[in-house]
């Protein structure tokens, strides 16, 4: 994994999921369409805002979607980052109005798609359905472990394999 994530929409909540990854050392690009929202201060170490959607996913091993809840917004922009990313790359979508099933019936590949409720202050829910493989799943409670400054630690936040679906805390 080469640890690199993207994000985007680089609003209040996109910015502190850039600034948590980068302060995990992962490697951050972003991409907000509004040239007024700046994202982390231009020159900050580990990150580097794009101009694309595409070159922003490319090589990432993690893409959060971090914007307005708006379900017609999040296909378009989640089916052109899939179609730009690696394959792998796991999509994390932020919304607090949708369920996981939702944002995943936007996805070209919605095996790869979580969905994650709260904030980095109260810690975070990783909702996944029976589309995501139990190891998917693992693998997205670590890096969100990793990331939030309030993680569950990851033995705690594990259910048995049979209960995979639903939501786990991170």
């Amino acid at each position: 994994m080469s640890r690199k994530a993207a994000i985007l929409g680089l609003g209040a909540r996109g910015c502190a999921w850039a600034e948590m990854f980068r302060e995990a050392g992962w490697r951050v690009s972003g991409f907000d369409p509004d040239p007024a929202v700046q994202g982390l201060p231009a020159g900050s170490r580990g990150w580097r805002r794009e101009d694309a959607i595409s070159t922003a996913v490319g090589y990432a091993d993690w893409v959060v979607v971090s914007l307005p809840d708006r379900l017609e917004l999040m296909q378009m922009v989640m089916q052109r980052a899939q179609a730009a990313a690696p394959e792998g790359a796991v999509f994390a979508v932020h919304s607090a109005n949708y369920d996981a099933d939702a944002v995943q019936g936007c996805a070209i590949r919605p095996a790869q798609v979580v969905l994650v409720t709260g904030s980095a202050e109260d810690g975070f829910d990783l909702n996944v359905t029976s589309r995501n493989s139990a190891d998917l799943t693992v693998a997205a409670l670590a890096v969100l472990s990793e990331v939030s400054p309030k993680a569950v630690p990851l033995g705690d936040a594990l259910p048995g394999v049979d209960q995979l679906a639903g939501s786990k805390s991170a």
